[in-house]
């Protein structure tokens, strides 16, 4: 009879990943696609008297769509997944003044004689008692401590350095994943004094000889009057996948791994 049993549990765990391999394959196969499927996305903003920004982001062929415009002062978002629209619907129509005057019975006034009470008097606070802060340091401690307590044991952490060093790369390799092909900016700048114009001039084109940005970054000197105006101009192409990579990267290396675990999954 047992081993009767022992055949029939793995008859039926063969049965089981007979039926789970395809579900588990297609689940990995849609998780690939998603993470190389193309995120294209436009960037165009003005700096200055009138400021203004337009993003256009999409996904997976257009599939999803993205675009946030902002003028005078007002943003306005749009979106869509294949057929279903997102976005804020519009507000109800208020109904007229003569609408309502028509609907609402006319009502008289009624003027009340009854004498105002007086303000009640604020009352004092109450003190707490001892047994109240008794009561609150325990909770404390059973809780563990506050904001600056784990600050504190943030700053303490033994690996702290490698930990800053690994997310500043992190960070590295996200920017580098979302960098544009087409980035240019061009406008005037001015300061309230010549002089400090110039010296910025100066050290604009320095940076900009040493960096190589001048095809990308084209400013003049306002030297007359004080002045602030670009056109800031960005596309680019990326996937979800390399977007992703960084934080997957950050989380592989052990003292963040350790970190996570130790405070988040406890």
């Amino acid at each position: 009879m047992r081993i009767l049993r022992k055949i029939g549990k793995t008859l039926l765990w063969i049965l089981l990943g007979i039926i789970a391999s395809p579900l588990i394959l297609l689940v990995i196969i849609i998780f690939l696609i998603l993470c190389l499927g193309r995120i294209k996305y436009i960037v165009d903003a003005k700096v200055g008297d009138e400021n203004s920004a337009y993003v256009n982001i999409t996904y997976f062929m257009g599939l999803v769509r993205y675009v946030v415009t902002y003028a005078k002062g007002k943003t306005e978002t749009k979106g869509s997944i294949a057929w279903v629209k997102l976005g804020k619907t519009p507000p109800p129509k208020a109904k007229s003044k003569k609408a309502a005057q028509s609907l609402s019975p006319s009502t008289p006034k009624v003027i009340s004689t009854k004498p105002s009470k007086p303000p009640p008097e604020p009352s004092e606070p109450k003190k707490e008692p001892k047994k109240e802060k008794k009561i609150k340091k325990e909770k404390e401690k059973k809780d563990g401590p506050g904001i600056f307590g784990q600050v504190k044991a943030a700053l303490t952490y033994p690996n702290l350095k490698t930990i800053i060093s690994l997310s500043f790369q992190c960070l590295h390799k996200f920017v580098k994943a979302l960098k544009p092909r087409h980035f240019h900016v061009s406008g005037v700048v001015g300061l309230d004094d010549p002089a400090e114009t110039a010296w910025l001039m100066g050290s604009y084109e320095a940076a900009a000889g040493v960096t190589g940005l001048r095809k990308h970054i084209d400013l003049l000197g306002s030297y007359h009057e004080k002045a602030l105006h670009l056109n800031i101009e960005a596309k680019g192409r990326t996937s979800l996948g390399r977007l992703l990579w960084p934080f997957l990267w950050l989380y592989l290396k052990k003292p963040v791994r350790e970190l996570i675990h130790k405070n988040i999954f406890k």
